[in-house]
């Protein structure tokens, strides 16, 4: 499993086994693990959006829209609020 994936899964509050790659969650642990991968990649497309910001890069407008929707789009299908 990925080392992040991992670090989140801990934040939930998950537990891990005493068998490799098992891990166990209680219903609203692993709601709040699905919730923090959202977040995660939430974060990776405010990160992108920054990074062309701060790195003076040209994108057209037209990206960053979609970056934009994009972040709206995952939002609203899992139900995830600021």
């Amino acid at each position: 499993m990925n080392e992040r994936i991992q670090e989140l899964a801990l934040q939930a509050e998950g537990t891990k086994k005493h068998v490799p790659a098992v891990w166990q969650f209680y219903d609203h642990e692993l709601e709040k693990f699905a919730e923090l991968i959202v977040r995660e990649c939430i974060s990776t497309l405010n990160e992108m959006h920054m990074w062309q910001s701060v790195n003076n890069q040209n994108y057209p407008s037209a990206w960053h829209d979609a970056v934009d929707n994009g972040i709206e789009t995952i939002k609203e299908h899992f139900g995830v609020e600021e």
